[in-house]
């Protein structure tokens, strides 16, 4: 009866034993194991915020970046512009830039030209314009957007087509979730394209010491589509042109006097003589009046480099204004008679 009673005791303190252990095991499971429907949830969780993350990456590289290029490019461009004008009027004299990729470089990035700031690049920098990025992104993604410093070495300026300035700007970034789950870091070339279009001519201000202001507007004249008709109403509104044989310069060549042929990006306009007169300057002139040839060339109508034609029934509405050989036919005018050198 005695070893009954032992074994009886023996298999009770074994199930005791056994739901202990079940019970730690369990508890185990609830801490270190939660719901297997919770885990797949944050998994799911992470993949959606990890690809919103990449979206915004993408944006910040293709999007946003290459916008505020374009916006702060733009207002640089405004600058400089004014910068000559404000110089050549208070000079008495002309006043072009020496280097336009360091003096847009200087104003995209710093804000200033030869240390003076511009007022129309407070606040309006890229680099400013990149701070407002990573701090908007910050609040809406809840990430951190760092830049390598964005330096002004770091600016490409240059033309491939005639009516836009390409920018390149070489950048580095990184972004990281704020839970630190997920980073990404690369190097990228930001690259935007500014119309030229509405900017004032930088060469006809500073050549005119500030009286003859002509915004660059594009002709809707085709190169086989001239006629009398059309160079009129082209002088009258003072609109430009782009020839593919052409010998004009570019617009960024305007900016440093610089009248050296671009057979990609050359534009030009005709100075109107009626506007000359308006604004008390000479009006007659023994030189063509096709704009980069018409300050850039020396008047000698006994010897000019090329030959002088007038067109009578443009003559009559823009008295004094001549043509050289070389745009009479770009223009398919016929001219009336040649004024320079005078017919033997």
């Amino acid at each position: 009866m005695a070893a009954m009673r032992l074994s009886s005791r023996m298999h009770k303190k074994g199930m005791f034993l056994t739901f202990i252990s079940i019970a730690i095991i369990a508890g185990l499971i609830i801490i270190f194991n939660p719901a297997s429907v919770d885990l797949k949830k944050d998994v799911s969780s992470l993949k959606s915020r990890v690809s919103n993350v990449n979206d915004y990456v993408f944006d910040l590289e293709n999007v946003y970046l290459k916008r505020a290029l374009q916006a702060s490019g733009r207002r640089a461009i405004i600058s400089l512009i004014d910068h000559m004008e404000a110089k050549t009027e208070a000079a008495n004299e002309e006043r072009f830039l020496s280097n336009f990729e360091s003096a847009f470089s200087e104003a995209l990035v710093k804000g200033a030209i030869n240390g003076e700031p511009l007022a129309l690049m407070t606040g309006e920098t890229f680099p400013e314009l990149a701070d407002e990025i990573a701090t908007a992104a910050g609040s809406a993604f809840n990430v951190d957007t760092e830049f390598s410093e964005l330096h002004r070495d770091n600016v490409t300026v240059y033309q491939k087509t005639p009516w836009f300035v390409n920018v390149d700007f070489r950048v580095s970034f990184k972004v990281t979730t704020a839970e630190e789950t997920a980073s990404w870091q690369r190097p990228a070339v930001i690259n935007a394209e500014i119309s030229i279009e509405n900017f004032e001519d930088p060469y006809y201000l500073v050549k005119t010491l500030g009286k003859y202001s002509n915004k660059i507007r594009k002709s809707g004249a085709s190169f086989n589509e001239w006629s009398i008709i059309k160079v009129k109403d082209f002088i009258k509104d003072g609109n430009y042109t782009h020839f593919q044989d052409g010998k004009s310069p570019s617009f960024i060549s305007r900016f440093i006097n610089s009248m050296a042929p671009s057979g990609c990006c050359g534009i030009e306009s005709l100075v109107d003589p009626n506007k000359l007169a308006a604004l008390g300057l000479d009006r007659d002139r023994d030189v063509s009046y096709s704009d980069y040839l018409f300050w850039s060339t020396a008047e000698n109508c006994a010897n000019p480099p090329f030959s002088l034609y007038k067109v009578n029934s443009i003559d009559a509405e823009f008295p004094n204004l001549k043509f050289d050989l070389d745009h009479l036919g770009k223009y398919k005018l016929s001219a009336d008679a040649q004024l320079c050198p005078p017919p033997t």
